[in-house]
């Protein structure tokens, strides 16, 4: 081994650590040497074996070129040659010296690996090219989802209520489209107004029809109908829609279909009939019809149609004084048919005029309907169908036709109608009679039926003195000497009244109701013969149905039942200090459903709303404009036989005061309508003040101090 050519002096040290990081990839990356690099080099590798071998420079494992003072160093100018040599060799590209035990050595790629990775290159960049070519040439596939199309519109109108249907259409491949039409099939009871673009088939009020050409890929594009629906309520109606295009690169059509319903959830009106549901032969009766426009209606013009009958004549009697501006305004065009304009907002009546002129069942049905002129839209164009109509209301009158020569009608409380009655109420009858045949009745016999458990005999007033027997009376000519001899054209009229039972236990099999009407016979009745089926002898009858037995149970206290204290400040009140009340209502309701229930009380001036509401039922909540105090239910089924709440009040008394009793709840008013009888309920509780009526510990002691 060649030694060093030099002695050394060396100040400084050159030492080289083992690291854990090779840098031999640094190493193989350097360019390739020249000759004389290597030859150098060589001599380097050579001089730095000596100095590994010799202990001067070794000393812990660690090469150190240090001056040993001896003959076996080298001079300076060769350690910093060696120094910077080996720097270069084991330094790696950051700087770092490299671990020269451990190295790294990458092996060189073979042919397979270089075939394989072609392969699977050449794979991924043809199947990214096919990707790329259906995805912007061929828009993701060319079938009939290439194209998105829909419906959009109300779910639920109000009869004669404009809206819209939007029909989207959305080219959603790279291509283009052709030859696109769109075909739509409007509802039976849709009224076509107006479209954008324009229909193509504007003619037809049923089929509309949009030739749309050519769509671009990726472009959108809408139509927009406007119309209205006109129907029974709840009646629905079905809008379809076609679409049918051909891909530019496709010799094939292709469709897509689509549709939207809407319901109609109201006509606008509430309709409701009074009449007589017993009709003689050849005596005029009237049927009056109630229209109350809702808030929302948009029928406008309509007509009335009463379906003619060979037995029946309809007509319009004359306009009664108390019903001057309560008529609708209407114009009788022909017998039976009236054009009505708009309603405006308030409830008008139209009376119609009703006879039969023969019997020919002991029971007939008289119906009515409503129609809208779908031509009378001030937005419908002039191609549209004028002059057809669409209903959007009918009933049914059911009637019991009789024929007799004496004329009976039932009246109850003043109507002829059903109707409905509180427990414990007086129902007061009159039955008119009038002979309406050409000669004169002898020995007439009159009787009253009325079926119910729920009457109170005890109660029966009649100043005839008419014979009762089980559920009827029956007055002759000795009860009422005019009975005796009834001359043509002559009329009478029988007065009775009798009392509705109170309320007791609720027997859910029974029904709570009165069933009335009068039959007349001649000469005298037979035993066993005391209730005619005939109803040619009969009268009307009138059904009499008892109303729910809803009660409230209002109370003002300073303690509860469990004298518990509920109020606040001195009791009795004194003047200029604040006292505070605790209100309690309860309700019972047994019988029937009831809506709209609500319970209010507008409060004295001197009265404040103190707060504390709780309700098992509705909320309560107070109206600081009105100062009243309200308790919202709504709907209470017969399940929730009871509800209550409770809140808070309180007075402050002034020097006036003093030595008064003052009132604290002036009598809350409670409103419902029964779901049964229909009858709208209502009642107001008596007075509460300062006295506590209901309070065991303070009742009484109520003069303000």
């Amino acid at each position: 081994m060649a030694k060093p050519r030099g002695k050394s002096n060396i100040d400084e040290s050159i030492v080289i650590k083992n690291s854990k990081k090779s840098g031999l990839a640094e190493f193989i990356r350097r360019p390739m040497p020249t000759d004389e690099e290597v030859e150098s080099f060589e001599e380097l590798v050579e001089e730095s074996a000596y100095v590994s071998r010799n202990p001067a420079f070794v000393k812990d494992g660690v090469i150190s070129l240090r001056d040993r003072g001896g003959e076996e160093g080298i001079s300076r100018e060769m350690e910093e040659e060696i120094d910077e040599s080996l720097h270069e060799i084991y330094e790696d590209n950051n700087g770092k010296m490299i671990d020269v035990k451990k190295m790294d050595i990458k092996k060189r790629r073979g042919f397979f690996f270089w075939l394989f990775f072609f392969i699977f290159m050449t794979g991924g960049i043809t199947g990214a090219a096919y990707g790329a070519y259906r995805y912007f040439y061929l828009g993701g596939g060319s079938d009939a989802t290439a194209v998105e199309f829909s419906i959009e519109g109300k779910s639920e109108v109000a009869a004669g209520e404009e809206f819209f249907y939007s029909i989207h259409y959305k080219n959603l491949s790279n291509i283009n489209i052709r030859d696109v039409r769109i075909e739509v099939k409007f509802p039976d009871n849709f009224i076509f107004l107006d479209s954008y673009p324009e229909s193509g088939n504007e003619k037809n009020d049923k089929i509309g029809s949009w030739n749309i050409g050519a769509v671009g890929a990726r472009e959108t594009g809408k139509i927009k109908i406007k119309g209205m629906m006109v129907g029974l309520e709840n009646d629905r109606g079905i809008i379809t829609a076609d679409l049918t295009y051909s891909p530019e690169n496709f010799s094939s059509e292709f469709k897509k279909e689509t549709m939207s319903s809407t319901m109609i959830n109201d006509i606008g009106i509430e309709i409701d009939y009074d009449y007589i549901a017993s009709a003689l032969i050849g005596q005029e009766d009237e049927v009056t019809i109630r229209l109350n426009p809702n808030e929302k209606n948009y029928i406008g013009n309509f007509r009335l149609t009463v379906e003619p009958q060979e037995n029946i004549e309809i007509g319009a009697p004359a306009p009664k004084e108390e019903d001057k501006g309560k008529l609708a305004p209407a114009k009788m065009i022909r017998p039976g048919v009236w054009e009505i304009e708009s309603l405006g907002k308030e409830e008008k009546i139209l009376p119609i005029r009703i006879k039969f002129t023969e019997k020919k069942s002991d029971k007939q049905d008289i119906v009515v309907y409503f129609e809208k002129n779908i031509g009378d839209s001030a937005t419908a164009t002039a191609s549209s169908v004028s002059g057809r109509y669409i209903k959007f209301h009918e009933a049914k009158l059911n009637f019991e036709v009789m024929k007799s020569d004496l004329n009976l009608t039932m009246i109850v409380n003043g109507a002829r109608d059903n109707q409905g009655a509180d427990f414990g109420q007086t129902l007061n009858y009159s039955i008119v009679y009038k002979n309406s045949g050409e000669t004169d009745m002898k020995d007439v016999v009159i009787m009253a039926v009325l079926d119910s458990d729920f009457l109170d005999w005890a109660s029966l007033k009649d100043e005839n003195k008419g014979k009762e027997k089980g559920n009827t009376i029956t007055w002759s000519k000795e009860e009422i000497p005019a009975l005796e001899t009834i001359a043509k054209h002559a009329e009478g009229t029988i007065d009775f009244s009798i009392d509705i039972l109170n309320v007791g236990a609720i027997d859910p099999g029974k029904k709570y109701q009165a069933e009335s009407y009068a039959q007349f016979s001649v000469g005298e009745i037979e035993e066993g013969a005391e209730r005619s089926e005939d109803g040619d002898n009969r009268s009307n009858t009138v059904l009499i149905r008892i109303n729910s037995d809803l009660k409230l149970e209002e109370s003002a206290r300073y303690f509860n039942e469990d004298n518990i204290p509920v109020g606040t400040g001195p009791h009795p009140p004194k003047t200029g200090e604040t006292t505070s009340y605790k209100v309690y209502w309860k309700l019972n309701n047994n019988l029937h459903e009831l809506s709209d229930l609500r319970i209010s009380v507008k409060l004295p001036k001197y009265v404040s709303w103190d707060g504390k509401e709780r309700s098992t039922a509705g909320a309560v909540k107070y109206l600081e404009g009105t100062h009243e105090v309200v308790w919202d239910i709504g709907r209470l089924p017969v399940t929730v036989y009871d509800s209550s709440a409770e809140w808070s009040l309180k007075i402050t008394p002034q020097e006036e005061d003093k030595n008064t009793i003052m009132v604290l709840l002036p009598g809350s008013s409670v409103t419902a309508r029964d779901n049964e009888t229909e009858a709208e309920l209502n009642f107001t509780t008596p007075a509460k003040t300062t006295k506590l009526e209901d309070d065991d510990i303070a009742r009484g002691a109520g003069v303000v101090e």
